[in-house]
């Protein structure tokens, strides 16, 4: 038995008419009856009673198209899955993302790519960026949302949007008052970091020592939110994404204070495990992404445009 016989077979029955399913298969009516005979030989057993005025069905023949039915609406349903895959509408990612990547960029990706294709399901985890790169490795990620350089050569990297690390404080500290502190300054302040293993952190502490700068740090908190509130409390001063204080920024919260011939900046970037088989709707995010960084991240800085606002 194959599959064009099972067709066969089904559609005479059906059609209760050898010449009928032969016009609705576009066969001749002698093929049709010579794929029905070869059916019943290679199964044993006659399907049909023939010589009445109606076809009528064997008790094998019942018992073969009952099990035709059910084939065929799985070879239908089959069919339709992975037409919706292959037009990528449809379809599950499993994302990961680092902290900043998590909170303040990957939501307004998947936000975004959701109303457009409203039926794929998205799933992503924020865990550390080691973290990160494990899963993606191990095939347990898709893709994943970090801030750069990555530098391990098993990863696809893209670089998605600049993101720039600023110095932020409260509006009532002394710097929210000043057009520009210098590197010499930082040193006075007490400094709210995140926890050791941030990758925020770890750019910090690696550019302001190459400019000779060693912070004095106060409070070591976990997250961003965390730093955050330490500095509108005007408990220290701090260094974090643009993007985490955009918000607070807009409110008055919080202030961004620029560095005089200092700038802290990085990629953040789209990662994932090089040779990886991309499916028709994990393809369609990939580029998706992209646009949508090049469209709307990597805005002007929160202060430049404050600065532009004051003077207009």
């Amino acid at each position: 038995m194959n599959f064009h016989q099972l067709k066969i077979f089904y559609a005479v029955v059906q059609r209760q008419s050898f010449t009928a399913a032969a016009s609705d298969l576009r066969l001749t009516q002698p093929a049709v009856s010579l794929q029905i005979r070869a059916l019943e030989k290679s199964l044993g057993l006659p399907l049909l009673e023939r010589g009445g005025p109606k076809l009528r069905l064997t008790q094998a023949g019942e018992a073969l198209y009952r099990c035709a039915v059910s084939i065929l609406h799985a070879k239908d349903e089959a069919e339709r899955a992975i037409g919706e895959l292959s037009a990528a509408t449809k379809g599950k990612l499993i994302l990961g993302a680092s902290t900043t990547g998590g909170m303040y960029l990957l939501p307004r990706i998947v936000r975004a790519f959701k109303e457009r294709y409203p039926e794929t399901e998205i799933i992503f985890q924020i865990e550390s960026t080691e973290w990160i790169y494990e899963r993606i490795l191990q095939n347990v990620l898709d893709m994943g949302l970090v801030g750069g350089p990555t530098g391990d050569r098993r990863f696809g990297i893209e670089p998605i949007c600049l993101d720039h690390v600023v110095l932020i404080v409260s509006p009532s500290h002394p710097f929210a008052r000043l057009p520009k502190v210098s590197l010499k300054e930082l040193g006075t302040q007490p400094c709210i970091l995140p926890l050791q293993g941030s990758r925020t952190r770890q750019l910090v502490e690696r550019k302001l020592k190459e400019a000779g700068v060693t912070l004095h740090v106060t409070m070591q908190l976990p997250g961003t939110e965390a730093v955050k509130k330490a500095v509108e409390a005007n408990l220290g001063i701090a260094f974090v994404s643009q993007y985490a204080v955009e918000r607070e920024c807009s409110s008055g919260d919080l202030k961004i204070v620029s560095i005089e011939r200092f700038e802290l900046t990085r990629h953040m970037e789209l990662i994932y495990r090089k040779q990886k088989y991309f499916s028709p709707i994990a393809q369609r995010f990939r580029e998706f992404a992209n646009k949508y960084a090049q469209q709307h991240l990597s805005p002007p800085r929160l202060n430049q445009k404050r600065a532009l606002k004051s003077t207009s």
